[in-house]
C-alpha cells in the first residue's frame, strides 16, 4: 500500500521541529511504500503537497496533528486552521483515505471528528502499533483499538488501547527527512521515556502518556543517539521528555552510557530543580549537555503549590546559585505572568529575580513570561470552570488563556510594555 505521511502545518510562524512522531510511525510500516512530507520546511507548502499527491498517488494519507496552538506562550499562535487547508488540498486532487493522529488530535479527538468530516479515521494517543493495525483493517476499523471511525454518518470510538512498551518499539527512522532542514538548537528530539508522574495543573502529559513512567532502556536510548551522530551527522539534539531528570537514576544511567561510549554531541533538556545536585550537573556536562531549561513557573511558595509544582522558592533559588557557580550551561527559565494565586508582590519578586540573574550572568540566562493556556484533561480546566473563566460550553479547541481576575492587570501591563519595546 502507498502511504503518504504529512506533518501538520504551522504556517511558517515558528521554527520547524523534526517530526519524531512520523519517524516512529514510518519505522512501524514495514509492508508499505511510504513517503513523508513536512510542509514546515517547504518554500511552497500547499503547492508541493499537491504535486506529491499527484505524483505519488497514495492510497492513505496520514496527518500528524502535533499541536493545536503554541500553548503556553506569551503570544499564542493558532495552528489548527491549517489542518483544513491540508485537507482541502488532499480531497481536491486525491481519493486517498485520510487518517489523523498526534497529540494535538488526541486532546480534542471526538470534537475534531465531529467538526471535520473530511477525516476518515482518527488515531487516539500512541500510534506506532495502532496505525499499522488500521492499515491492515481499513474495512473493519472496529477491530482495532484506539480508532475513531464513521459509520452511517455517526462517529464511533473503539476504546483505548493499552500503553505500549517503549523498549519494544522500533528505532525512529531518522532517514525520512534530512536533518539539515531543522537547524534550530532544539529542532531534533530524542525520547527517553513516556509518562509523567508530576502534577502541574496545566500539563497534558499525564493524559497523553500516562502518570506512570515507562522508561526506555538507557542502552537503547544511546543507540539512537549514536545513530543520529554517526549515521545522520547530527551535531546536537534535545531530550523531548517533559522532564529529563525524573526519575533521576534513569537520567544518570543515560548520561553515564553516553560518557562510556565516548559520544561527542551537544544536547539540551527540560530539568526540574527538585533533584539537581553538583554531582549531577558534573555528569550531564560530561555527557554533552550545554543548555538547561527550567519551568518553575512561579517563585512564591503559595503559587508554586497552587500550580501543583513539587518545588519551593528555596529550591528554585538554590538551583540558580548552583548553576551560576557551575557556569557551563545556557539557562532558560519559564514563568507565568498571571497564574492562579498570583499577587502583585509575587510578580515583582519574579522580576527582581530575573534582573538580578541577568546582572550576574548576562547572555547565559534567558527568561520567558508566558500566558497560561487552559487545556482539557487538566486540573487547570477544573479551576477555570469553577472560577467562571470558562463554561461547560467553552470549546477549548480554540485557544483560551487563564486570567486571574484579581491581578488581571499584570498580564495586560506586561504585554503593553513589550509592545512598546517592539517585541
Amino acid at each position: 500500500m502507498k502511504i503518504l505521511l504529512v506533518q501538520s502545518y504551522m504556517g511558517k510562524r515558528e521554527p520547524a521541529i523534526y517530526p519524531i512522531g512520523l519517524a516512529c510511525i514510518k519505522s512501524s510500516l514495514t509492508n508499505s511504500e511510504v513517503r513523508v512530507f513536512d510542509p514546515n520546511t517547504s518554500k511552497d507548502p500547499l503547492g508541493e503537497l499537491q504535486t506529491i499527491l499527484l505524483d505519488f498517488r497514495p492510497e492513505v494519507v496520514g496527518i500528524s496533528l502535533r499541536n493545536i496552538d503554541s500553548t503556553n506562550k506569551r503570544t499564542v499562535v493558532y495552528y489548527y486552521p491549517y489542518l483544513g487547508e491540508l485537507l482541502s488540498i488532499i480531497k481536491s486532487v486525491s481519493r486517498a483515505t485520510v487518517v489523523v493522529g498526534g497529540s494535538g488530535f488526541s486532546m480534542f479527538a471526538a470534537e475534531i471528528m465531529q467538526m471535520e468530516n473530511r477525516i476518515d479515521y482518527g488515531v487516539y494517543l500512541e500510534g506506532e502499533s495502532i496505525f499499522p493495525a488500521l492499515i491492515e483493517n481499513l474495512h473493519a476499523p472496529e477491530q482495532v483499538p484506539s480508532i475513531y471511525y464513521r459509520k452511517n454518518g455517526t462517529v464511533h470510538f473503539t476504546g483505548t488501547a493499552p500503553p505500549c512498551d517503549p523498549d519494544r518499539l522500533p528505532r525512529p527512522d531518522w532517514g525520512i527527512l534530512p536533518l539539515a532542514a531543522y537547524p534550530e538548537k532544539n529542532g531534533v528530539g530524542v525520547e527517553t521515556k513516556r509518562g509523567c508522574a508530576l502534577n502541574c495543573i496545566y500539563c497534558v502529559y499525564g493524559f497523553l502518556n500516562g502518570k506512570k513512567y515507562r522508561l526506555k532502556n538507557p542502552s537503547l536510548v544511546v543507540d539512537e543517539i549514536v545513530h543520529l551522530v554517526t549515521r545522520c551527522k547530527a551535531e546536537r539534539f534535545m531530550f523531548v521528555d517533559s522532564v529529563f531528570n525524573y526519575p533521576k537514576t534513569h537520567a544518570e544511567a543515560i548520561c553515564r552510557e553516553i560518557v562510556k561510549r565516548g559520544v561527542k554531541v551537544k544536547w539540551s533538556a527540560w530539568f526540574n530543580e527538585a533533584n539537581i545536585t553538583e554531582e549531577f550537573l558534573e555528569l550531564v556536562s560530561q555527557a554533552g549537555c550545554d543548555s538547561i531549561m527550567l519551568s518553575p513557573d512561579a517563585l512564591a511558595d503559595p503559587v508554586l503549590k497552587t500550580l501543583g509544582k513539587n518545588l519551593s522558592r528555596k529550591q528554585v533559588i538554590a538551583t540558580y546559585r548552583l548553576l551560576r557557580r557551575f557556569n557551563r550551561f545556557d539557562i532558560s527559565y519559564n514563568f507565568f505572568k498571571n497564574p492562579p494565586g498570583q499577587t502583585l508582590g509575587n510578580f515583582i519578586a519574579i522580576i527582581l529575580f530575573c534582573l538580578h540573574a541577568k546582572w550576574q550572568m548576562g547572555s547565559k540566562v534567558h527568561f520567558e513570561f508566558n500566558s497560561l493556556r487552559i487545556e482539557p484533561h487538566t486540573r487547570l480546566f477544573e479551576i477555570a470552570l469553577g472560577e467562571g473563566v470558562i463554561s461547560e460550553s467553552t470549546s477549548l479547541l480554540f485557544p483560551t488563556n487563564y486570567v486571574n481576575r484579581r491581578t488581571w492587570f499584570i498580564g495586560a501591563a506586561f504585554d503593553l510594555l513589550l509592545a512598546i519595546r517592539g517585541r
